[in-house]
């Protein structure tokens, strides 16, 4: 499939179709920056991939005409780019040349000079972003699933540690990562059989206090914290995982980490109560229930690190090593540094 031209409707049909897949509650694809929160060593020598980074340039002038920097701007681009490359166009292309260096962006820096800047240098991931997996859904995501693992390489932590540190991808399939978010009673009874029908690896970020609300009180608690709830989430029935279910997921090989304990907002995270409730309570339970070490966390809206008040410096000193936002993985500094 050729990229367009600057003026066909294409970006428009994308975006529009990844929100109709956010309305119905589907499965969403996303392309994000992988970001260091400190320069690593190794020099960058990946090559991009030329064609996604032209999309992106293509899509960008087309949505934004006026040149239009800001997250919104940037988080649609992304949006559109992703559909069109998982779910709309040519699958698994990562038309990588001869190597080439590219500089690291700032680790906090969000526009689309940084974000470029990654594509070109083939520092990203395709993501797919999953919330509830009810059983209706079964077919459907075995299905997607399956086709996806046919093009891309699906991303353990390992693989991220790697990527990370050397600045390149070193398998020859692209790097995707499959996210499911919340904890939902469905995402175990039926996203994580649905990936290991399809060979893929699931990371679950699960909001710990969903799972400890008793089952009766769930429904409210989920409206209550903006989880958002289908037709086969019924009231007074359990809605979220159990502990004994974080703890099998972690045995059949998937990850499974906080997405903090009540759907949180990092702004609202201010008091050591609030830190202690919503960042390291939640990877104290996950550490204890899977006997491993829960590497990320996201906020509710994907709000990036920037190192600075009080909810990023409570990331770094709770040892996180990745955070999840809108656009971009970014590695957390090491406290012992």
């Amino acid at each position: 499939m050729p990229d367009p031209s600057p003026g066909a409707p294409r970006a428009h049909d994308a975006l529009e179709a990844s929100r109709q897949l956010v309305a119905r509650r589907k499965g969403v694809p996303m392309v994000v920056s992988l970001r260091g929160a400190r320069p690593t060593p190794t020099p960058v020598t990946s090559g991009a991939d030329a064609r996604l980074a032209g999309l992106f340039e293509t899509f960008h002038r087309e949505l934004h005409p006026g040149g239009a920097d800001d997250e919104t701007a940037l988080v649609e681009t992304l949006q559109a780019v992703a559909y069109d490359r998982l779910l709309g166009g040519e699958r698994g292309s990562h038309t990588s040349s001869a190597a080439t260096s590219a500089p690291l962006p700032g680790p906090a820096a969000i526009g689309y000079d940084a974000t470029l800047c990654d594509l070109r240098a083939g520092r990203f991931l395709r993501v797919m972003n999953y919330h509830n997996t009810p059983p209706g859904m079964r077919g459907e995501l075995v299905a997607e699933l399956t086709a996806l693992a046919r093009d891309y390489a699906v991303v353990t932590p390992d693989d991220l540690d790697r990527f990370m540190r050397t600045g390149e991808w070193h398998q020859d399939r692209p790097a995707l990562l499959v996210a499911i978010y919340e904890g939902y009673r469905d995402n175990y009874d039926v996203a994580a059989a649905a990936c290991e029908e399809a060979g893929v690896t699931g990371w679950f970020f699960v909001c710990t206090a969903f799972m400890d609300t008793p089952a009766d009180r769930q429904y409210d608690f989920a409206l209550a914290h903006r989880i958002k709830l289908v037709d086969e989430n019924p009231r007074g029935e359990r809605i979220a995982m159990t502990w004994d279910e974080v703890a099998d997921l972690h045995r059949r090989g998937h990850v499974v980490t906080p997405h903090t304990a009540s759907h949180e907002l990092a702004e609202r995270v201010v008091t050591e109560e609030d830190v202690r409730r919503e960042v390291v309570e939640p990877k104290r339970l996950i550490d204890a229930a899977t006997g491993g070490d829960a590497v990320c966390t996201a906020w509710l809206a994907g709000t990036h690190w920037t190192g600075r008040g009080t909810a990023d410096r409570a990331l770094v000193d709770a040892g996180y090593r990745y955070l999840f936002s809108n656009t971009m993985v970014q590695r957390l500094p090491d406290p012992r540094d």
